[in-house]
């Protein structure tokens, strides 16, 4: 069954934290201008699933505040609820067009770590995912967060904008139900407990570097 979710204390699920209004309609629907007006700067995805622009090659500041602003977000909820302390690995900024879909798997390194032969492949590149909804089912259908071993037929989360989902992506097996109309427009972040992993503030033009190549560069 599912569930429409707008503020965290409707949700009971202690391994997924739910963070509403991180972002306003109005940046919603900028960012969403933004992605749209700069469809070039893609370099993530074959859209069997989703395309997306890697945060490194962004560089109009107040996306770039936006993104920033989440993080410190996510990473105090963490801290709060676990006593973790981690650090951004990774960031893009999505879109899901119709039939997007990914099977439930869960996060352990990048595919750019997974391409990068000399990335050490003896420990985790990421423990936690958030998914943060741009838009929700006011604009498109489908496309839900749902996380299959949790409970007795799984949970299912609604995209409901501005709200961001937050779990262990390390042991928590999730996927997204098919995109059926419009298109979903999401930010996707990592966090490591890892400080080498940590993603810089660094950007970049060049759009054959990402997180692992840049930061490789710069050493």
């Amino acid at each position: 069954m599912k569930q429409e979710l707008h503020t965290q204390e409707q949700y009971k699920n202690e391994k997924v934290l739910l963070l509403p209004n991180l972002i306003t309609e109005k940046e919603s629907k900028e960012l969403i201008l933004y992605l749209k007006k700069h469809s070039h700067l893609k370099t993530i995805g074959d859209g069997s699933d989703y395309t997306a622009i890697n945060i490194l090659h962004i560089h109009t500041q107040w996306v770039r505040d936006i993104f920033n602003r989440l993080s410190f977000d996510v990473i105090g909820e963490i801290y709060k609820n676990t006593g973790e302390r981690v650090y951004p690995e990774m960031s893009a900024l999505n879109e899901w067009d119709i039939g997007g879909v990914q099977e439930p798997h869960t996060d352990e390194l990048s595919d750019v770590d997974l391409r990068n032969d000399n990335v050490k492949k003896d420990g985790l590149s990421r423990e936690w995912t958030v998914i943060l909804y741009i838009n929700g089912h006011e604009s498109f259908q489908g496309g839900e967060t749902y996380f299959p071993d949790e409970g007795p037929s799984g949970e299912i989360i609604t995209p409901v904008l501005g709200t961001g989902v937050v779990f262990r992506g390390v042991d928590l097996k999730h996927g997204v139900y098919p995109v059926r109309r419009g298109a979903r427009y999401t930010i996707s972040q990592w966090f490591t407990a890892d400080r080498d992993r940590i993603i810089t503030d660094s950007r970049t033009r060049d759009l054959s570097l990402d997180h692992v190549t840049l930061r490789r560069s710069e050493t």
